[in-house]
């Protein structure tokens, strides 16, 4: 979360940036600033994984704190900047010194033509469900990429965008090595139409490279391929989302990979929504792995809420342990009155694929992994403000003790309460 000594200069630098544009004419130029102040406290007593025998529950508070300006002239260029400080309560001492602020966003963005622009520099990605690309934002930090992205815009309100990404981790002079654990390069098409005037479609072209570990003069390419298809032809809602991933891994072992997405939603009554659903994760199987890698990657995708609210598998193809996952679920929502509602989901977890017995290692344990119970109260004070209070259970398995860890005879829960501010302050 440091960031070093010329991050105690941003907010002098942002007040020195509100000053200038504030001068400007309202006839020639729209400038507006915003925020969001976010403290979250969580109580953590199997979060992630079951607790131990013996293990003790988990405090913490932890704060997003962003400022975010936002310049459109009436030209043709545009500019954002966002930053934001990162922090848990207690992790400095009262008068600690250390610079904490960094940026969140920084980016121009040029109109080529009336229905053409060019974006570059640190920005959030996010398309359709977020799936594949999201800005994570229950997470501390976000999500922002530095990419260069262009975007062409039909009449029809058809969308079409190209984006590249370069990655480098120092001002180098020879080569190219980049030794982080993070994509080297990035190319994405997404187009967006409406097929219908009760069907929309999307369609996402993503390749990313990673250098070989051992030899970075190698770099490997995974692509991914994936629709995304709305279809509302009445009181309910019908979404379906298929992936294909190839390629190879960073390694260089070729990739053979899929997800599916399937989704009916509508009113069930005039205060309460409800969603019946599945996500389908491919994975390896360990007892017989084959040549290809069979593990579907979410790439940037969201992690949290998507396969329940205690996180236990956000992190494809890892938290299955490359076992892939099949997660049925049924998500409902109660409007209590015009300022409150109520979140009750019900997710049943299940790997996709074999996994060996730690005890035999000849067979595959269940399938089974357990079930999980989210229930989230959202209360709205005014049109900025919004308090979440969420409670979880987890009932895991003796499978879930093996992928995931800790005990299936301890009571896994987890609860948290968030106040979310996010003012538009001109």
């Amino acid at each position: 979360m440091k960031t070093g000594a010329f991050a105690a200069s941003l907010p002098g630098l942002l007040v020195l940036f509100l000053l200038t544009f504030s001068a400007i004419s309202p006839v020639s130029a729209q400038f507006s600033l915003s925020g969001e102040i976010r403290p979250k406290a969580e109580f953590r007593d199997g979060y992630r994984m079951m607790p131990q025998p013996g293990s003790k529950p988990a405090g913490l508070v932890n704060q997003r704190t962003r400022l975010s300006l936002l310049f459109e002239p009436e030209s043709n260029v545009s500019l954002g900047v966002a930053v934001q400080d990162l922090r848990i309560w207690g992790q400095d001492n009262t008068m600690g010194t250390d610079p904490s602020f960094g940026i969140y966003e920084a980016w121009v963005e040029l109109a080529v033509r009336e229905n053409l622009s060019i974006r570059a520099g640190r920005q959030e990605l996010r398309y359709d469900n977020q799936r594949l690309m999201a800005i994570n934002d229950w997470a501390l930090t976000g999500r922002t990429h530095d990419a260069l992205v262009m975007k062409y815009r039909q009449d029809n309100g058809s969308e079409l965008h190209i984006g590249a990404g370069f990655n480098q981790r120092e001002d180098r002079l020879f080569e190219t090595h980049y030794r982080l654990d993070n994509y080297k390069t990035l190319n994405y098409i997404w187009y967006n139409t409406d097929l219908g005037s009760a069907t929309n479609a999307s369609f996402l072209f993503l390749a990313d490279g990673y250098e070989h570990p051992d030899n970075p003069e190698t770099l490997y390419v995974r692509a991914t391929w994936s629709s995304f298809l709305v279809i509302s032809p009445g009181s309910v809602t019908l979404r379906l989302q298929p992936a294909y991933q190839h390629g190879n891994t960073s390694r260089g072992q070729d990739i053979g990979a899929y997800f599916l997405l399937g989704e009916l939603s509508g009113d069930l009554t005039a205060n309460m929504s409800s969603t019946l659903g599945f996500e389908l994760f491919s994975g390896q199987d360990h007892l017989d792995p084959g040549d290809k890698f069979t593990a579907f990657d979410k790439l940037f995708g969201a992690g949290h809420g998507k396969n329940g609210f205690m996180d236990y598998f956000t992190a494809f193809p890892a938290h299955p342990q490359n076992a892939g996952l099949f997660n049925p679920y049924l998500k409902n929502n109660f409007r209590l009155s015009d300022q409150t509602s109520l979140n009750a989901d019900l997710h049943l977890f299940f790997l996709e694929n074999n996994y060996p017995d730690p005890a035999d290692p000849t067979r595959a344990i269940d399938k089974y992994l357990g079930t999980e119970l989210d229930l989230v109260l959202n209360h709205r004070f005014n049109e900025f403000t919004e308090v979440l209070l969420g409670y979880s259970v987890m009932f895991g398995s003796e499978s879930m003790e093996v992928i995931r860890g800790g005990s299936k005879d301890e009571f896994a829960h987890w609860g948290f309460l968030m106040i979310r501010m996010s003012p538009v302050f001109f």
